[in-house]
């Protein structure tokens, strides 16, 4: 986790982290950095449940739940921990690039996108729509 903090705090980009940290996002940390430099430091690293829970339950930060998205190992996640991730997105961002880098992926994914079209939370649904497009790619 050190590690991958530097590699945040040398991508930094102060101008993109103010624009995003303006426009509303809900995180307390916001380094502002880009999906490709994420998905550098992505590459630079082995999927692993562990790192990717950590970074998850790093919640006020905003690329450490970004980064997790690519971490998570789509053979270990269980459709009730595909749902729990899905359902505490808290931007569509995080919806967004958690359906494209895992839920896709997974064997049960069109039966999690019904149900979370299916929820009375506006991010979860957003979750489930953003995964159906993603599965008729």
């Amino acid at each position: 986790m050190k590690d991958i903090k530097h590699q945040f705090m040398a991508f930094r980009n102060g101008i993109v982290a103010d624009t995003l940290r303006n426009s509303g996002m809900p995180y307390r940390i916001i380094f502002g950095l880009q999906l490709p430099q994420i998905a550098g430091i992505a590459r630079g690293r082995q999927q692993s449940m562990e790192l990717a829970d950590a970074l998850w339950a790093d919640a006020g930060v905003r690329e450490s739940r970004l980064l997790a998205c690519y971490l998570f190992p789509p053979e270990e996640v269980s459709a009730d921990k595909a749902l729990l991730l899905a359902c505490s997105v808290q931007t569509p961002e995080e919806a967004d690039i958690l359906c494209f880098r895992l839920l896709r992926r997974l064997p049960f994914a069109h039966d999690l996108a019904t149900r979370l079209l299916e929820d009375d939370s506006p991010l979860p649904a957003y979750c489930g729509k953003a995964l159906m497009r993603n599965l008729s790619m």
